[in-house]
């Protein structure tokens, strides 16, 4: 599961298409100017996942970087280490622990899965999602409920600040399992190398093929 809520994540930063029309919500319309602000992105990040009771079951690190449309790396380091890769065509997914790599397509299909709901395959993110903002004094607030009944979380908090800049993102199920993950070292670069984006598979590792 918390590998499916990595690569929801990812996607929604590398490819919102979230474009504002007339049927979408002031809210998703103002959602949707801070999602297209994010582009070029490197970042570190900890994640912190708590069970029903708010005890905390796991403490997890790592490093992002991301250039729209979907390119984007998401490394975990600690404790456990995960690699998700995209270069715009295909999705890489490798554990070192396991010693095997998925290699998937990224297209319509799949970004149209329920755990990918926020990849960008739709015209408008108030199809998917009944979205809610609120401005704090020094902050931006998005909440966004999924309409579908088999979505994989029940809803997702997007917290930025004043400067368009993500902070953390909030996941909360329905078993009451709550998600956060803390952006830090947040950079925007003019060019991100397109190699950065491309995964080489190590040797000796386990290939699962699902293109």
């Amino acid at each position: 599961m918390k590998r499916f809520y990595f690569a929801l994540l990812v996607l929604l930063l590398v490819n919102p298409v979230v474009s504002a029309s007339n049927s979408d919500s002031p809210d998703a319309q103002l959602l949707s100017s801070f999602l297209n602000d994010i582009d070029n992105v490197i970042a570190d990040f900890v994640q912190h996942t708590h069970d029903g009771n708010h005890s905390l079951l796991q403490t997890q690190k790592g490093s992002m970087s991301l250039t729209r449309p979907n390119k984007f790396k998401w490394e975990s380091h600690a404790p456990y280490e995960q690699v998700l890769v995209s270069n715009g065509e295909t999705l890489w997914q490798y554990d070192p622990d396991l010693e095997q790599v998925t290699i998937q397509k990224l297209d319509n299909r799949l970004s149209s899965t329920p755990v990918l709901l926020l990849s960008g395959n739709s015209k408008h993110v108030s199809k998917e999602y009944d979205v809610y903002s609120e401005k704090l004094q020094d902050e931006f607030h998005f909440v966004l409920i999924p309409k579908r009944t088999d979505a994989l979380f029940d809803r997702l908090r997007l917290e930025f600040d004043v400067n368009k800049n993500l902070m953390r993102m909030v996941i909360k199920d329905e078993v009451g399992q709550k998600t956060v993950i803390s952006l830090s070292n947040v950079k925007k670069m003019n060019k991100i190398a397109s190699d950065v984006y491309e995964f080489t598979v190590p040797e000796g590792t386990d290939v699962i093929e699902s293109r």
